[in-house]
């Protein structure tokens, strides 16, 4: 569910995949299956949206942890997608070197989300992210 998000974020990361190629290799086998699904169905990324959404966050059958961490993840993706979608709206070309330095903050902020999110779930505790958490129980 985490590689939702992380996924979302490569573009973000795109100053570093070029300075730091091992990343490359490091997060592509992690997003390949979400790629070969947004990639395979027309509107592919959103019907991986409403399937995440309808089949494990609105439904009760599945257990509150599973519902606790999907919605989790498709909340961070939406703060991925409207940060993405101002950055189009707004764009900063005069200032390059401030957007790779914002963009692989961001990139670096999610891979550390990602990898914290997956050690609090395999400790069987569900992850605290600020802001993101309070929102989802609320969602729940």
């Amino acid at each position: 569910m985490y590689t939702l998000p992380l996924k979302a974020s490569i573009p973000f990361g795109y100053y570093l995949f070029n300075k730091y190629y091992f990343l490359n290799t490091l997060i592509e086998p992690l997003t390949f299956p979400i790629e070969i699904i947004e990639q395979s169905l027309p509107f592919g990324s959103f019907l991986l949206f409403i399937l995440l959404f309808v089949g494990l966050v609105r439904n009760p059958k599945v257990p509150y942890f599973v519902r606790y961490n999907a919605c989790q993840a498709l909340l961070i993706d939406i703060a991925l997608i409207i940060i993405t979608y101002l950055l189009r709206i707004f764009p900063l070309f005069e200032f390059g070197s401030i957007i790779s330095i914002f963009g692989s903050i961001i990139f670096i902020f999610t891979l550390c989300i990602f990898i914290y999110s997956i050690a609090q779930c395999i400790y069987g505790v569900e992850p605290e992210i600020p802001f993101i958490s309070k929102s989802v129980r609320m969602q729940i």
